[in-house]
């Protein structure tokens, strides 16, 4: 996830005008539609360069987490009594975030100005043709609900970037609802990060929400099932997307509860690159991690949620950094989803496996053809070097044979002893396409799956975003050179010559697959037609892959094949590793680590520093 400051660059893109197919509108700003909620009223916006779209900014869907709510379950706010008020909509910050440190970055990001984080953030947007609600239509539009990525430390529906065209929203789908011909909703909303949305550990379990980002993310599509009608949206053709944290928290709400709470969330879901890392050690990993944040924030005592309930948002802000930066300097993540017992009642491999997840009516799953370059640290270079890497990733005596297991499966012999190709291997696996591989064998019975893989240069983690919120708007070619300095002009110029037609058919498939589940439907018979995704038991046979190098004249740039990347004999080899972890790690009450120890010593009273 040090990627993310390369998709902030990648993000830069897109904010596309609308063509209503509708005519012209009836009404000025000072009638615009309202939306009528128990807290309150929100007046919409007219939005977009013809402004054919109104926007509802800035929807309050949860009650400010602070004070006795944070770290606590996002709650509805509480309905007034004058609630056809109309409410200011006029301030809608990103929750508090986290930034991976310059030299662990591909690029630089500038951090936004510290007035757009508040923890005070659960907010949403929502983008609806202007058409559909002027006629006063019976019609209900499917919708498309965003979550967005950023490592699960930052991001937000607020996000904009700076190209040489100027400014842009990243999340505003303007590039999709044109593709469906405003025929559309478009739904984005925040959700809690870093340590406020992700604190994890057998603490938290007890005295407070872990996965709390997560259930923010729910109240959110719940909140798209109770009102989304009211703009004539259809709460049974939901979609929820979202590429790489997004993506890894849309698989989390697929074995929400190990599917036992079924629930009408979302039918159709289209998942980029899904990634998390696995946390699963309850009463270890993620209790230091709660110990090690507790002390940044001065509230290492006997009733730490009570001191970090009343520290200033500065000193935990502060302290989520902190850790954050320690993290990340080991090549490891400190925050994200976690098993809980709960919502995350086990590891999601197992889970799948165990078809212990809820129903979809069809998804369409895809990755990078480069997933782990971003991510494997530069300094591992030796054969000890990838041990000690292996090691922190999975620590522990009662881990000595899984960790012994990834040795012998990507012995270093493999690589000719290149400990970086060796580690992006593992990495690649681990992360990113066997969560692919899960999703697929979980549903390939059931529902219709759609895999993808976008082989685009540099066809690195995050880069088909670019695909997927695409404008003509921008100027393809200075965006690329600004991501990738070091690429040829030449090289820069082509890939915006071939632009148009790449990424137009690319929006067009996920497009059409939100509006009725049919990948094809917008193609009018003119493009690859892409059939679920098949596998002949080694690994997918028919998936869609996108690159340069496939150039049917009838099909340019796609080409349906066997992704030997997403392949059984390493996927399974994961699965194996995910099951043994959770019958090694509950098999008996394990030793705590000596930092535990140590901390639990403090807190006792019986230590001291």
């Amino acid at each position: 996830m040090f990627y993310k400051s390369f998709l902030f660059l990648i993000f830069n893109a897109l904010f596309w005008t609308i063509n209503a197919k509708h005519g012209k509108s009836y009404y000025s700003n000072a009638d615009l539609p309202t939306l009528t909620l128990p807290w309150g009223t929100y007046r919409g916006e007219l939005y977009g360069d013809e402004e054919q779209t109104v926007r509802f900014s800035n929807v309050r869907f949860a009650k400010p987490p602070v004070g006795p709510l944070r770290f606590a379950a996002p709650q509805y706010p509480d309905a007034i009594e004058n609630n056809k008020e109309i409410q200011d909509s006029s301030v809608g910050a990103n929750c508090i975030q986290a930034f991976p440190p310059a030299k662990n970055s591909g690029v630089t990001t500038e951090p936004p100005p510290e007035s757009t984080q508040s923890e005070d953030c659960l907010f949403l947007d929502i983008y609806v043709p202007r058409w559909v609600l002027e006629e006063e239509s019976d019609e209900q539009l499917p919708v498309i609900v965003y979550i967005y990525g950023g490592a699960y430390i930052f991001g937000g529906k607020n996000t904009t970037f700076n190209t040489l065209d100027g400014p842009y929203s990243a999340y505003d789908g303007t590039g999709i609802r044109k593709t469906t011909d405003n025929g559309v909703i478009w739904v984005t909303g925040n959700y809690r990060l870093g340590a406020f949305g992700f604190l994890g550990g057998s603490y938290m379990e007890q005295n407070a929400q872990p996965n709390a980002g997560l259930h923010d993310q729910r109240l959110l599509l719940d909140w798209v099932q109770r009102y989304i009608s009211q703009v004539n949206g259809d709460k049974n053709a939901v979609s929820v997307w979202g590429l790489s944290a997004g993506g890894g928290s849309i698989l989390h709400h697929l074995v929400a509860y190990g599917g036992a709470k079924e629930t009408s969330l979302f039918k159709r879901a289209a998942i980029w690159s899904p990634s998390y890392q696995w946390s699963y050690d309850r009463a270890g990993v993620l209790q230091e991690t709660f110990f090690e944040f507790t002390t940044q924030a001065n509230c290492a005592d006997e009733d730490a949620l009570e001191c970090l309930r009343n520290a200033d948002t500065e000193t935990l802000k502060v302290a989520n950094q902190n850790v954050v930066n320690r993290h990340l300097s080991l090549g490891l993540f400190p925050f994200g989803p976690a098993v809980d017992g709960d919502l995350v009642p086990d590891l999601p491999a197992n889970l799948f496996k165990q078809g212990k997840h809820v129903s979809t009516e069809s998804l369409m799953i895809s990755h990078v053809y480069d997933e782990a370059r971003l991510f494997a640290d530069k300094n591992i270079k030796t054969a000890a070097q990838f041990t000690e890497f292996v090691t922190l990733a999975f620590p522990g005596d009662e881990l000595a044979e899984v960790r012994q297991n990834i040795e012998d499966k990507y012995p270093s012999s493999a690589y000719n002893d290149n400990q970086q190709r060796r580690l992006m291997v593992v990495l690649r696996d681990s992360t990113f396409v066997c969560n692919n591989y899960q999703i697929y064998q979980a549903y390939k019975k059931n529902s219709k799956v759609y895999a993808t893989r976008y082989e685009i240069p540099p066809a690195q983690h995050g880069s088909d975003l670019l695909a997927i919120i695409w404008d003509k708007k921008v100027d393809v070619a200075g965006l690329i050179k600004r991501i990738i300095p070091w690429l040829p002009d030449r090289s820069s110029e082509v890939l915006e010559s071939i632009w148009v037609s790449l990424a137009s058919r690319y929006q067009q498939y996920f497009a059409a697959h939100a509006l009725t589940g049919d990948p094809n439907y917008l193609n009018q018979g003119k493009g690859l037609a892409w059939e679920a995704t098949t596998d002949d038991d080694k690994e997918l046979t028919n998936a869609l892959k996108v690159g340069l190098q496939y150039s049917n004249p009838k099909h340019t740039f796609y080409s349906l094949g066997s992704d030997g990347q997403v392949a059984a004999a390493s996927c399974d080899f994961w699965n194996d590793l995910a099951e043994k972890i959770t019958i090694v790690m509950g098999s008996e009450k394990k030793p705590t680590s000596f930092r535990t120890q140590f901390y639990e010593r403090l807190w006792s009273g019986k230590g001291e520093l």
